[in-house]
C-alpha cells in the first residue's frame, strides 16, 4: 500500500470511529511513539506501514545487519530480493511471537476466566 493510501485509510478509520492508527506488530496506539517505517528502504518502495519507536528499531537493525550496497539502489535484482526477505523475515519473527502470546492469554481466559462460549 502506498503512504498516500495508508494515510487516506487511517484518515477515513478515524473519521468513521473504526480503528486508531496503531504499531501493526505489537498494537502501540500511543501516537508520540508511532514512526513510519519503509518496509523496502525510502528509495526502492513506497510501501510503508506504521510502527512503535521499538519494533521500528527492532526491524531497522535487522535491515542494517545488510551491507549498504545491498539495499541500494544500486543492488542487484538478488540483493534487493534478499534485502525484502530480511524485511520480511524479521517482521513475521516479531508477530509470530505477538501472535503465540495472543494465543495463550486466550487459552487462559478460555479455560479460567469465562462461562463457556459454545
Amino acid at each position: 500500500m502506498s503512504k498516500e493510501i495508508y494515510q487516506k485509510c487511517v484518515r477515513e478509520d478515524i473519521r468513521n470511529g473504526i480503528s486508531v492508527p496503531r504499531c501493526v506488530m505489537c498494537g502501540e496506539e500511543d501516537q508520540v511513539v508511532l514512526e513510519k517505517h519503509h518496509n523496502f528502504t525510502r528509495n526502492a518502495s513506497e510501501e510503508i506501514v506504521l510502527l512503535c519507536k521499538n519494533c521500528h528499531a527492532k526491524i531497522t537493525n535487522e535491515q542494517n545487519k545488510v551491507s549498504p550496497k545491498s539495499r541500494s539502489t544500486d543492488a542487484s535484482y538478488l540483493e534487493k530480493i534478499a534485502y525484502q526477505l530480511v524485511t520480511i523475515g524479521a517482521m513475521l519473527r516479531d508477530t509470530g511471537k505477538q501472535l503465540i502470546k495472543i494465543g495463550h492469554e486466550l487459552i487462559h481466559y478460555v479455560q479460567n476466566c469465562s462461562s463457556k462460549l459454545y
